[in-house]
């Protein structure tokens, strides 16, 4: 009786963890699928990653020495990949498009877009855009505000 009531709990526990570890797994492999995409972008203009962050769909990254910015975004048609060298950027421009809800009892902030705008020195080129966050994609943040305030933040640092 003792060994059929451990062998039951170990078959539960069995079927609880599995699944976390599963999901824990996936979710490293898709990290370093996406880290490595980034890694391939830089390398493409003789560079390294020093510095990196992956949040959600995205990851973003940055080469600290020769001051080049790298971003991957994946989307449901394909991924997009982008890179900046900061040498050739004039300024930094924070897009972060909010809109107003009023309910009868309160008032909130919805975040519909979060993108770095980079405005090049040579008015000939365009302008390059990073989208952090679509409300029209992503149905809520994740995490991304957050990364999106730091990144910025270190972009203007090596801009000064």
């Amino acid at each position: 009786m003792n060994l059929g009531s451990t062998i039951t709990g170990a078959i539960l526990v069995a079927i609880c963890v599995v699944p976390v570890v599963m999901m824990e797994h996936k979710r490293k492999k898709k990290e370093r699928k996406t880290l490595q995409s980034l890694i391939n972008i830089a390398n493409q203009h003789n560079c390294k990653v020093s510095k990196h962050e992956i949040c959600g769909d995205f990851v973003i990254g940055i080469d600290e020495t020769k001051k080049h910015v790298f971003f991957s975004k994946q989307l449901a048609d394909g991924v997009v990949n982008q890179s900046v060298n900061l040498a050739d950027v004039k300024n930094c421009v924070v897009q972060n498009a909010t809109r107003r809800i009023v309910n009868k009892d309160s008032t909130t902030n919805v975040v519909d877009k979060l993108e770095l705008n980079f405005i090049p020195f040579d008015k000939s080129k365009s302008d390059i855009t990073m989208e952090f966050f679509n409300s029209e994609i992503n149905t809520q943040l994740n995490g991304e505000l957050q990364s999106f305030e730091s990144w910025s933040k270190l972009i203007k640092s090596y801009l000064k």
